[in-house]
């Protein structure tokens, strides 16, 4: 047979679940498979940003001719890339990946010994064909049970050919023991894969799943019908595995141990999973440049300006589509975008990085690091902001819009393109919205394209509240999940940020007393200057900071009319929705997943 013209790459996956092991064979023919070959892992996976080293968990590779049985040489290239030596145009390559990384389950899935989800991250590809390839599964013989998302031809019952590496890569599939339940919403199936549970699992699933089945109902709305085939929520409660990552068909999601026994865990999750769902629309398949050339992209990363809309938007979707189910409540929802703005515009870095500079920035600014809160923003929420914004204004200025009809048009115009189209810019972004109001996107660009530029205690006014600030003194340190006792980051504009005091310094004293949070929140709070004892490595140190004053939106007041309250009921989809004059909302209620980071 002659390999000369024709190309295939097939998958032989074997699963070890005790060893927490793959053993891989992958079969190159054709072209592909002659002379010198190059095999890669990718160095990221779609929706995660950052780069790993995936290849570390490979060993034992091993290629020879496939008819021959000769062996071949291996070298490494790079530290993601290997070389094959004098392919004859059937080559089979065998190798090892140890796959319970926990580090890396959310870009490359786990094997478990009780269950595994698995994704293309773990397998070699060759950058010389990208296109259609097969999988097939070998498992235990106590493993009965396959999950698979759409997206890929079934041709047995443990293979599948998927459409390209990307999908193959995109694709996390399910096997061994997990529970599962379905919802249909609009003919369109929903799968629910638990692959572990927890205290109060079996009271509270139905609820839970019943919950995301509503909130897929919001988004349906939103875009008249759903982009897959089905869809598949994997859901793990383990507290190690730190999921949120969207998929073309699916999405992984970790929902916590608590997730079905905490009210706010319960929230937070169904929160996470709407954020995901949303993806399959915004991300997913409409695409900033560069990213409808994934492909392209697998070894060097895609640097795109666009995650402001992408990740922004998706954010405050999450919120919206929450309060809409009843998730949250509308104080809540109110309190996440003052919460939001607040965290943000105390940020020094606010008036120094716009939106598309931190999108550019994502690989170096999405992990939390020392000294962000002055150099770096998350273009999360402040494209969240900037999608409220928009929507506020939409719903006050233009008879009959809002965002929801917005995006949805935006969606429909710039989701697909020809063959070279590397997806949407923010000029289109911005020339879009301004076509639809005059103003509006001029005003999304003073958010985007530059630092500051937002107007959210603006937009509050105008739906009809009003904003109650008090004085309040602060040192400038900021702290992350906790109050202490190591500090995350220094305001380099505050007092503490003048003071020489530094990120990881381990508070020990406050006053010459020993340190506690409650001991640094009083004093914190007083005009008087702070005597702060730290532990620097191995030196102590002393720092004398005196508070400095700032403003604070402490609460919201309803002023509005009968007019502006059916407004914000008809947009939060709450008809329950009429306060009275007067009525005072609490702003007591902020939700990151990111981490909570508090400035004191």
């Amino acid at each position: 047979m002659s390999y000369a013209t024709s190309s295939s790459v097939t998958y032989f996956v074997r699963v070890l679940p005790d060893k927490h092991e793959l053993e891989i064979e992958m079969i190159l023919t054709g072209a592909i498979a002659m002379g010198r070959i190059r095999l890669e892992t990718p160095t990221w996976a779609p929706g995660d940003y950052s780069f790993a080293p995936y290849a570390r968990d490979l060993f034992e590779l091993q290629a020879q001719q496939l008819d021959t049985h000769q062996s071949l040489t291996v070298t490494r290239d790079g530290w993601q890339a290997f070389f094959i030596e004098q392919g004859n145009g059937a080559v089979s390559v065998k190798y090892t990946a140890y796959a319970y990384a926990t580090e890396f389950g959310e870009p490359s899935g786990i094997l478990d010994n009780e269950y595994a989800v698995l994704l293309g991250t773990r397998y070699l590809y060759t950058p010389a064909h990208l296109g259609a390839c097969r999988v097939s599964y070998a498992l235990p013989d106590t493993w009965k049970k396959i999950h698979h998302p759409a997206g890929a031809k079934r041709i047995d019952e443990t293979t599948w050919e998927y459409p390209s590496y990307e999908i193959l890569l995109d694709t996390p599939v399910v096997m061994g023991h997990f529970n599962l339940y379905s919802r249909t919403v609009h003919g369109t199936e929903f799968y629910h894969v638990f692959v572990d549970q927890g205290v109060g699992f079996a009271a509270e699933v139905e609820s839970f799943v019943e919950k995301l089945a509503r909130i897929a109902e919001v988004f349906y709305t939103i875009f008249g019908s759903f982009p897959f085939e089905n869809y598949t929520f994997v859901l793990t409660l383990n507290p190690a595995a730190d999921w949120g990552l969207e998929h073309l068909t699916s999405t992984m999601c970790g929902l916590g141990p608590d997730v079905f026994t905490v009210e706010d865990e319960t929230a937070h999750g169904v929160r996470v999973c709407a954020h995901e769902l949303f993806h399959a629309w915004n991300v997913r398949r409409l695409r900033p440049s560069p990213l409808k050339k994934l492909e392209e992209q697998l070894a060097v990363g895609s640097f795109t300006e666009g995650l402001w809309v992408a990740e922004g938007f998706t954010r405050y979707y999450e919120f919206l589509a929450c309060t809409r189910v009843g998730v949250y409540s509308v104080e809540q929802f109110f309190s996440s975008v003052i919460g939001y703005y607040q965290h943000l515009t105390v940020q020094p870095a606010y008036e120094r990085v716009s939106g598309v500079d931190s999108s550019l920035a994502t690989y170096l600014n999405h992990s939390k690091y020392s000294g962000r809160v002055n150099n770096s923003i998350d273009y999360y929420d402040k494209g969240m902001l900037i999608a409220f914004e928009a929507d506020s204004v939409l719903r006050i200025e233009v008879p009959d819009y809002s965002l929801d009809r917005a995006f949805a048009e935006f969606y429909r115009a710039y989701v697909d393109g020809g063959p070279e189209y590397t997806g949407y810019t923010t000029h289109d972004v911005i020339q879009f919205f301004e076509k639809i109001h005059h103003g509006l996107g001029e005003m999304l660009a003073a958010g985007a394209k530059h630092p500051a530029g937002l107007s959210v205690p603006v937009q509050l006014e105008r739906l009809g509240f009003r904003l109650n600030r008090q004085e309040e003194l602060y040192l400038g340190l900021v702290f992350k999940d906790d109050l202490g006792p190591t500090i995350y980051n220094v305001v380099d504009t505050s007092p503490a940020g003048q003071s020489g005091i530094a990120p990881e310094d381990i508070l020990t004293g406050v006053n010459g007393y020993a340190f506690s949070s409650q001991s640094l929140q009083w004093a914190a709070t007083h005009s008087a200057a702070v005597t702060l004892q730290v532990l620097r490595g191995h030196r102590i140190l002393s720092f004398s900071v005196t508070p400095a004053k700032r403003q604070k939106i402490q609460t919201l007041v309803w002023e509005g009319d009968k007019a502006q309250a059916e407004r914000i009921a008809t947009w939060l989809g709450r008809k329950d929705f009429n306060p009275d004059k007067g009525q005072i909302f609490k702003l007591d209620f902020y939700e990151n997943f990111h981490g909570i980071e508090t400035v004191l």
